[in-house]
């Protein structure tokens, strides 16, 4: 398969591939979304692709250990280099996330799921993968982020908006409550595109919803909050 290589942020090179699934702002959103955690922490990445949420989390957070699975072998290949590329010390794994072993390994568990049930399937099977649920659903998901969950641990997701209904009422029937929303924009005054979920296991408490956040001003260019995001590769909330 054919890669290249690039800039992320303008900061970070990186490789993804010429054609199929590629890096887009969403992993830039899921990853800037995920608060400060505690020293010694364990993070597990569901579905890593190229590895480019598990890279920028670790330039945020030092002092965690991260987890990584990947279905397909072309984007585990591309993530194992990109972590050699850094000297990251992720534990990368090639498989299927649903047959990982043992329960409450980890305090916070990060993944960009497939958005579509249904509709047009791209005919590049890597692309289908990524974002059609071809080999994973969303009940299967968050049922295993609810065993391999500490207890108190945090999953965070970035969603379709449109979903959220489905979304929540899976995170509620399984034990993990939804704790933080922000609804993304692309521009005021359209409807919420996407969201981002922080849901807690066995929490009990309210739901907080964030100030929105929106991408574009009306000339297409980038607002104050996500230049922001892109300088520093943070949301703060």
């Amino acid at each position: 398969m054919t890669r290249v290589k690039e800039e992320l942020l303008c900061r970070y090179p990186f490789y993804q591939p010429v054609e199929g699934y590629r890096y887009s702002i969403d992993a830039l959103l899921l990853s800037g979304f995920v608060k400060e955690p505690k020293a010694g922490a364990s993070f597990l990445e569901i579905g890593t692709g190229s590895g480019i949420i598990t890279l920028l989390l670790s330039k945020r957070f030092n002092k965690v250990s991260f987890h990584a699975v990947e279905i397909q072998e072309e984007l585990y290949l591309i993530a194992r280099d990109n972590f050699l590329l850094h000297d990251l010390k992720v534990d990368l794994e090639l498989g299927d996330y649903r047959e990982l072993e043992g329960q409450d390994l980890y305090e916070y568990i990060v993944a960009n799921p497939p958005f579509f049930k249904d509709g047009n399937i791209s005919q590049n099977t890597m692309e289908a993968i990524a974002r059609h649920e071809v080999k994973s659903t969303l009940d299967q998901l968050i049922e295993k982020s609810k065993k391999l969950l500490k207890t108190s641990g945090f999953l965070y997701l970035i969603y379709p908006a449109k979903r959220l209904g489905e979304l929540f009422g899976q995170m509620e029937a399984k034990g993990i409550r939804p704790y933080a929303l922000k609804v993304v924009y692309a521009k005021e005054g359209r409807e919420g595109e996407l969201v981002l979920v922080a849901g807690k296991k066995n929490y009990r408490g309210a739901l907080r919803v964030l100030a929105p956040l929106v991408i574009y001003d009306q000339e297409n260019s980038y607002l104050k909050e996500v230049v922001k995001l892109y300088k520093e590769g943070v949301l703060h909330w």
